[in-house]
């Protein structure tokens, strides 16, 4: 979810957005309702470096929102669905890994428009199918096809604060994994808790402040995915973590914890928190559980997976790990994640 100030700023923002996905050699898709405004697809395409020739070698892909909105108000949800396998044909004919971006606002009009039963539809419709796409991933690393799929949904912050707007804000952020303001700024609505303490996050953009105050948590994170590690950094970050180390294989992290544990045997002995995700490449992530239990057996874990909690719950048990706090399933808020580490810390 992205929040933006005006028209003007939510422009800018798409630009920078698929400047720097196409940069990175990203299949880049801007699905907007004014994308059959001519006159607004001249503003964009001017700002973004060879435009033409991205278009023709199907690098950046435009699509017109314009009837997915009629559809939508209608309650009918057929040219999203359409959307949604003609993408996947167009990944089968991509031969790099370099991930999707997706920048859609038919949702952000909906809203703007008052319909908001309409918009949180087409959100919960974008959820479904981000989750679709991250447990497809498992069966497409087997092939060595994996895509990363990222999409953002812009929304005016302005607006959150108004009548009728704020009494549907809470469902409008309960749609979205992770919600961010155009400078960059990772922003939550919602509070965590260390030891009795509230330490409260920015709630808009001209909330955001530069002071923060410092957790005395140390986390470890286990996350082959590049774009998941980065939006670990920025969030732990913004929530003043001690210390925050990422990691992208199960190698690296147990050379970490065994790092900490040297350097800090006689205080804090290791990490407070370790997030593992299950798909990590080089080992498979239970044996990197089981080596640290046997480590350090009450060392607090966090998993993470596209696979059903309860088939990783069986995994976990099965090798005797007793000691882990939690299993989350992508995608999931960052705020749940925040929650449950505030709630190992205080159960320690």
């Amino acid at each position: 979810m992205l929040l933006y100030n005006d028209y003007t700023d939510r422009e800018l923002a798409t630009v920078n957005y698929i400047s720097q996905g196409l940069q990175d050699k990203q299949l880049c898709v801007y699905a907007s309702v004014d994308a059959y405004d001519t006159s607004h697809l001249s503003k964009i395409s001017c700002q973004i470096k060879d435009y033409e020739e991205n278009i023709i070698k199907r690098n950046l892909i435009i699509v017109n929102l314009k009837p997915f909105y009629g559809s939508a108000l209608a309650g009918d949800l057929t040219p999203f669905e359409e959307f949604y396998i003609q993408l996947q044909q167009e990944l089968k004919h991509r031969d790099g890994r370099n991930g999707v971006l997706i920048v859609a606002d038919c949702a952000d009009n909906l809203f703007r428009d008052k319909n908001f039963d309409q918009c949180n539809i087409v959100e919960k419709w974008w959820q479904d199918a981000y989750m679709k796409w991250l447990q497809q991933q498992d069966q497409a690393r087997a092939q060595n096809q994996d895509h990363i799929i990222n999409v953002i949904c812009p929304h005016s912050g302005s607006l959150l604060s108004k009548h009728p707007y704020e009494q549907h804000k809470h469902q409008l952020s309960h749609n979205h994994s992770i919600i961010i303001d155009t400078a960059g700024h990772v922003l939550t609505r919602y509070a965590t808790a260390y030891k009795g303490e509230t330490v409260q996050v920015a709630q808009s953009p001209s909330c955001v402040s530069s002071s923060k105050e410092e957790l005395p948590i140390r986390v470890l994170v286990a996350e082959p995915d590049p774009d998941l590690q980065q939006m670990y950094s920025l969030w732990l970050s913004s929530m003043g973590f001690k210390e925050i180390v990422i990691t992208n294989g199960g190698k690296n992290c147990l050379d970490e914890v065994m790092r900490s544990a040297d350097v800090d045997k006689n205080e804090t002995d290791g990490f407070d928190i370790i997030i593992l995700d299950t798909h990590l490449k080089d080992i498979p992530c239970i044996e990197v559980a089981k080596e640290i239990a046997n480590r350090k057996p009450d060392q607090q874990i966090i998993f993470t997976s596209t696979i059903p909690s309860d088939i990783i719950r069986q995994d976990i048990e099965s090798v005797g790990i007793k000691n882990n706090k939690g299993i989350l399933t992508k995608p999931f808020r960052f705020s749940d994640l925040i929650s449950l580490i505030g709630k190992n810390i205080r159960n320690q």
